[in-house]
């Protein structure tokens, strides 16, 4: 009899290269090879199988490493004909292992596992099922390989005997083999990973990105380059910087999809963490989530500490975000004045992370100045770990081991933001300039302090003064996409509060129009940055908003917010709306104010309260009642910034004096006291530019000079009185003379910085070229 046909296509050992389309017939032979010698946890052989199965085993491989057979194996063909040598061989295992335990020999686990039937086949396939843990099946075969040619992590033949010789068929067969897979990059390994499940006759309907696009053809992969990997990150920043997302995941891949040098494999880990953190910051929670517990399990594989601190980090935060809010549905509203347990918020074990935790602890309902704390132990531990270096220092333990040290201009815009929520806004001033200090040209925290200062500067009345910190051109040049929604955002809420303060409603509705909505961006929960979400969340038509379940407080701050809201809306619609149902809302805003500490909002929330309460009738004492409680903040109230605050404090204690007088006419000291308190709210309300406020003041003044003839008479205030009235119908018909003394046009800024806000947008997707 003639021996078998050969293929046609027969290559030299040596010389042959592995082609594609045989690459998951080799994976599964290489998978046999490794359950054929087993090795233990010394990788040492461990000789359960006999030589008999073993020969025959190895002639399977041999018949198709050097392609004698008439055609390539298949996974059926393989699986049919290895399944009766391992049921026949595991039977005698199994009979070896009985006349050990007959005799109280005990049994090696290893010999144990081994006489229990199992098709390897059949366990291949199932390592495919799914396309990722295939991948990850991949890498941990190419460690098992290296492991049997008994290479150790720099490449270098150990002493140890070698359970396949290095120069044998079977052994250039597997290194050939080992520096394929080496090869890999990420999509590539995706892309084996199917071709191996289509090959065992999977279905592989399942998503895989950019599976379908590559190809092992390693001839392309290795003229991969220094310049290429610097191409490609210079891509991602820019194309992340315009907001781009799509092309700077691709070039951040592409970043790390090249061929990992032979001690260099610890690459995994990091490019994992950088793909976690770019879904973090561009909204992709799910997949950040996904990336960062593989980069956690990578790293810590690779014992790479500095790497897996980084990935807890961020795995804390994202957590943090997610799942942790500040009160149940049914929980009391309840501030503790202790900080937040660590069952809510673990400690952190780095300076920066001890300082990222005061957001989501400020969030979550810790006061203030239980915050601060954690500012010092942000910078105690940053001198604890990174400055020991006298034999004294070295006795203290350790507890932060970490390469994470505090950027300084970071704890500064911290502690500035603190400050500010207490209303000191001069120690705010002075650490905001030590953080612009440390903060180079263009930084993102560097916009986060500017937006800070145009913020006080809008509630001293000073809308240009804050336009002119915005609109700054070294603001503007550099700026990426999701510092530009910042940016506009403040822009418009400083013409926005402007415009509302002129009445000017056709303004209003013109920066709506200009303006995405409101429902367009979001925080998700504790912690996290402000996120656009490109498209508001679908709403079901024939749902009723009433029997939407409630989510509880995810954040407190955000909850005061809303309710001063409430409040101001209710106010609007005052006429139809009892104050019995703005008093609960105003009441529980102010409350919760003074126990976190956010005394400009408490003060605030005072001012608005005593307003409330003098429109309350038939109640005795209530205008000695707001007098008293405005008192008591009033030399705060005038040391602070906020102009609304005390143009609307002088007019409510114009009211409640009046009010008194009324009752006790007698005490004609009063009704000066309240004169000069109107006066100085007209004075207040001009610099402010608030219509409203200006129509009320001046009217009540007028009615003061008409209550009292002796006060026209002394001092002949008639024309005073005469001057008011021509104000207030100005003010009524629409001619502001007095807003518009600071030469204002309204429209006309609104017209020239809604362009200037476009052009930024135009220059920031372009990448400012």
């Amino acid at each position: 009899m003639s021996s078998p046909r050969k293929r046609s296509r027969i290559h030299g050992i040596q010389g042959r290269q592995l082609s594609e389309p045989q690459l998951p017939l080799h994976i599964a032979l290489v998978w046999i090879i490794d359950r054929v010698f087993p090795l233990n946890d010394d990788c040492q052989p461990v000789p359960i199988y006999s030589q008999g199965f073993t020969a025959d085993i190895l002639k399977i491989i041999s018949r198709e490493i050097l392609e004698v057979g008439s055609r390539p194996a298949t996974y059926t063909s393989l699986r049919d004909e290895l399944d009766p040598l391992i049921r026949k061989e595991t039977s005698e295992i199994l009979k070896r292992n009985e006349k050990k335990r007959s005799r109280g020999q005990k049994v090696q686990e290893d010999y144990e596992d081994a006489e229990k039937f199992t098709s390897w086949m059949t366990a291949f396939g199932d390592r495919f099922k799914d396309i990722a843990e295939g991948c990850a099946f991949l890498d941990r075969l190419e460690k098992e390989l290296r492991d049997r040619l008994n290479y150790a992590d720099d490449d270098e033949p150990t002493e140890l005997p070698e359970p396949i010789e290095r120069h044998s068929p079977l052994g250039v067969f597997s290194r050939n083999l080992l520096n394929t897979l080496r090869k890999l990059s990420f999509d590539e390994t995706t892309h084996l990973s199917r071709e191996i499940a289509r090959w065992c006759g999977l279905d592989t309907a399942g998503p895989s990105i950019h599976a379908g696009i590559w190809s092992l053809d390693r001839r392309s992969g290795m003229e991969d380059t220094l310049d290429k990997r610097i191409k490609a990150m210079q891509d991602y920043q820019e194309s992340n910087a315009s907001g781009d997302y799509s092309n700077a995941l691709a070039s951040l891949r592409r970043f790390y999809d090249y061929q990992f040098p032979s001690a260099g494999r610890g690459q995994h880990q990091h490019a994992l963490l950088n793909i976690a953190s770019f879904h973090y910051s561009t909204g992709g929670i799910e997949s950040a989530q996904s990336a960062i517990d593989e980069a956690i399990r990578v790293a810590r594989t690779a014992g790479d500490k500095a790497c897996l601190q980084h990935c807890l980090s961020l795995a804390q935060r994202i957590k943090s975000e997610t799942s942790t809010i500040a009160f149940m549905p049914s929980e009391t509203i309840r501030i503790h004045q202790k900080p937040i347990s660590t069952n809510r918020l673990p400690d952190s074990t780095t300076p920066m992370d001890q300082l990222w935790s005061v957001k989501p602890a400020l969030d979550l309902g810790e006061p203030v100045h239980i915050a601060f704390r954690r500012i010092h132990a942000a910078l105690g531990k940053d001198i604890a770990t990174e400055h020991s270096s006298t034999d004294e220092e070295r006795k203290v333990p350790k507890q932060w081991k970490t390469g994470q040290k505090l950027d300084m201009a970071s704890w500064n815009a911290t502690q500035a933001g603190l400050w500010n929520m207490l209303g000191s806004s001069v120690l705010a001033e002075f650490h905001e300039d030590l953080a612009m200090t440390d903060l180079s040209p263009w930084n993102d925290g560097r916009l986060t302090v500017l937006l800070a200062k145009s913020h006080r500067e809008v509630e001293k009345a000073e809308y240009d003064s804050a336009l002119a910190i915005l609109l700054d051109v070294s603001v503007l040049k550099g700026m990426s996409m999701s510092s530009y929604h910042r940016w506009s955002k403040v822009v418009w809420n400083v013409l926005e509060r402007r415009a509302k303060m002129h009445g000017d409603h056709h303004s209003l509705s013109h920066l709506s129009s200009l303006q995405p909505p409101s429902e367009y961006s979001e925080r998700i929960g504790a912690g996290g940055p402000i996120r656009e979400n490109g498209h508001p969340k679908s709403i079901m038509i024939d749902e009723d908003p009433a029997k939407i379940p409630t989510k509880g407080i995810k954040m407190i701050h955000e909850y005061i917010k809303d309710l001063f809201k409430k409040v101001e809306k209710l106010q609007l619609t005052s006429s139809s709306t009892p104050n019995h149902l703005i008093l609960p809302h105003i009441l529980e805003a102010v409350q919760l104010s003074k126990e976190l500490g956010l005394w400009s909002l408490y003060r605030f929330g005072m001012i608005i309260l005593c307003e409330i309460m003098l429109t309350i009738e038939n109640i005795d004492g209530m205008s000695q009642k707001v007098v008293i409680e405005i008192e008591k903040i009033w030399d705060q109230i005038l040391g602070g910034n906020d102009v609304e605050s005390i143009a609307r404090g002088e007019l409510c204690l114009g009211k409640a004096k009046l009010d008194l007088y009324l009752n006790d006419e007698t005490q004609t000291s009063l009704l000066d006291e309240s004169i000069q308190h109107i006066k100085r709210s007209i004075e207040y309300s001009k610099k402010l530019e608030s219509r409203s406020l200006l129509l009320e003041s001046i009217s009540f003044l007028s009615m003061l000079y008409k209550l009292n003839p002796s006060i026209e008479e002394e001092t002949n205030e008639q024309e005073s009185i005469d001057t008011l009235t021509d104000q207030y119908l100005s003010l009524k018909i629409g001619q502001d003379d007095l807003i518009a003394a600071k030469n204002v046009n309204l429209h006309e800024q609104i017209r020239k910085i809604s362009e200037i806000v476009k052009m930024v947008g135009i220059r920031v997707s372009e990448g400012w070229k």
